[in-house]
């Protein structure tokens, strides 16, 4: 069972945390905020003090209810996984939110890895990662979340993509054309170009 993601930027700031089980004790955000600082902190002295030469750090930390996995990647994010000690696949499983992190933050224009991650899309695919994992807990609110999103995204299913192969591209001033810049450039609108 998947208990809880949280990511850390490189500079060792919470940018994004989730808890997917019903029976954590809820943090307030200070408490969330120290936890990542702390383990950002704890992991760059383990990679400076660790006997083997090249070391990156925690890579996990078990105790006997919970196991905290980390994924670090070259730029210095860090992933930390909160599991029950019996949880299979978990390098696999690190490699998916990867991967859903890439999708949907990094590549999204508008989010700074630096800021906290405010994306529908990216709670809505990690969740369903979570719940194909196995073993979710899934609360009230998080049901709520992804059938809002469901909802909202049935809307933008019927929507056709532009057709390219009817356009003459002889028919500058044409109104079948998309609009690109030399389009509107000459249709008036006072760009100065």
């Amino acid at each position: 069972m998947i208990f809880s993601i949280y990511i850390i930027n490189k500079a060792g700031g919470l940018v994004y945390n989730k808890d997917y089980s019903e029976g954590l004790s809820k943090l307030t955000s200070n408490e969330y905020l120290v936890l990542a600082g702390t383990f950002h902190g704890v992991h760059a002295i383990t990679s400076k003090i660790s006997p083997v030469p090249g070391s990156s750090g925690i890579e996990m930390l078990e105790t006997d209810t919970f196991r905290i996995h980390c994924f670090q990647t070259l730029t210095g994010t860090k992933f930390l996984l909160v599991a029950d000690p019996q949880q299979p696949s978990i390098d696999h499983t690190m490699k998916k939110i990867y991967e859903c992190y890439s999708d949907y933050c990094v590549k999204n224009p508008f989010q700074n890895p630096e800021m906290p991650i405010r994306s529908e899309q990216f709670d809505v695919h990690l969740l369903k990662l979570v719940k194909s994992v196995g073993g979710l807990v899934v609360s009230h609110t998080l049901q709520q979340q992804q059938s809002q999103y469901n909802s909202n995204n049935n809307q933008y299913q019927n929507v056709q993509p532009y057709n390219t192969s009817s356009v003459d591209p002889s028919a500058q001033g044409s109104s079948n054309l998309p609009p690109t810049l030399p389009n509107i450039a000459s249709s008036g609108l006072g760009l100065g170009v």
